[in-house]
């Protein structure tokens, strides 16, 4: 056989295989769009996209989420796959396009490493959820939406979140019109809680987190507005992300992992508590002290649906829900083949 006809074989061969590689990653790719995607296709059907999340190539694992009126800019927070300071990113509402990122800094300016579960804007503040500080981290919103991209800016403070002998470590965060909830995380065995969070619902279920709301306050035990004692409990189910209240009821987002996320609405605002004694989590009970605890299970649930998996923070806006997601992340990567770099607007009233 001539030297020709060897390297025309050799090249068939080569062309083949390179056809075989070219076509398995297609039936990866689409099967992996259809795993994720199928199972929550009413979801996509009632959304629209409404900006892709920024920071996803440079380490950003999104966690934290808000929208700032004022200035029509969404903030995006989270922490960074590399260990480095965590990260707030601004994206322009109107055009969906990226206007950079600051860096979350100490009180000296020094960069900092929070989880970042929750953003909240309130007045001219930005509060971040402080994980296992059990804290809320406050900074300048002028220096979050003003400072040059890459800028550390300095915290103005921070937000304890213990009463007494209890506390919260912050997953994530909401503000509504008289008052800041702050909730917690709970898996089993991973992300475990107090004991004394733990309640049997009236319903037979058993929730493992709680929330705290505190009211606002000029008050001489406050702090930046907020008063240090919280004024109502609220009982969590396990895997909360995300928190929002709009219409007097109260919605949460609920993920693990690559299961399918879950969005629940409650009606607990115009339900009777199910306890006022705050020694069932504090130890600290006084006689003037009456905190009611209101349940988020069968019982007060008013709809819910799924949704793609990986669902953090939620915020609603103009009567639409938008999830923030970290599935597209260099962490976790697959939801690069699932529409998941994308934040989506989701028209509830489809789903419910």
């Amino acid at each position: 056989m001539s030297k020709k006809g060897s390297g025309s074989k050799a090249k068939k061969v080569l062309l083949t295989v390179l056809l075989v590689i070219i076509a398995l990653v297609a039936i990866v790719f689409t099967g992996a769009r259809i795993y994720f995607r199928a199972p929550v296709n009413s979801y996509y059907k009632a959304s629209q996209k409404a900006f892709v999340i920024p920071g996803l190539t440079d380490n950003l694992v999104p966690q934290g989420f808000d929208l700032e009126a004022t200035s029509d800019t969404y903030l995006i927070g989270g922490y960074q796959k590399d260990g480095s300071p965590s990260r707030v990113y601004r994206v322009d509402r109107q055009s969906g396009k990226s206007k950079g990122y600051v860096v979350l800094g100490d009180e000296q300016g020094n960069g900092i490493s929070p989880h970042a579960g929750g953003l909240a804007v309130h007045n001219d503040l930005l509060f971040v959820a402080g994980d296992e500080d059990a804290s809320i981290l406050i900074y300048k919103l002028s220096d979050v939406l003003s400072s040059e991209n890459g800028t550390v800016i300095g915290m103005e403070g921070e937000f304890s979140t213990r009463y007494g002998n209890d506390k919260i470590n912050v997953a994530f965060l909401c503000f509504t019109e008289d008052r800041l909830i702050a909730g917690e995380f709970y898996r089993d065995p991973n992300y475990m809680t107090d004991e004394s969070h733990w309640l049997e619902t009236p319903s037979g279920e058993e929730n493992r987190a709680v929330a705290w709301a505190y009211s606002f306050s000029d008050g001489e035990d406050s702090t930046f507005g907020i008063s240090n004692i919280p004024s109502e409990i609220y009982s969590l189910p396990g895997l909360v992300q995300g928190m929002a209240v709009k219409d007097g009821k109260m919605w949460i987002s609920q993920s693990y992992g690559t299961a399918k996320s879950t969005i629940r609405c409650y009606d607990v605002f115009g339900t009777y508590p199910v306890s006022f004694k705050w020694h069932i989590y504090s130890g600290v009970a006084k006689e003037d002290e009456i905190i009611p605890i209101y349940v988020l299970d069968s019982s007060t649930q008013v709809s819910s649906f799924d949704a793609p998996p990986m669902a953090e923070e939620i915020i609603f806006v103009d009567g639409d829900l938008l999830i923030m997601s970290e599935s597209a992340s260099m962490k976790y990567f697959f939801g690069n083949l699932t529409g998941g770099r994308w934040c989506y607007a989701t028209d509830v009233n489809k789903l419910t």
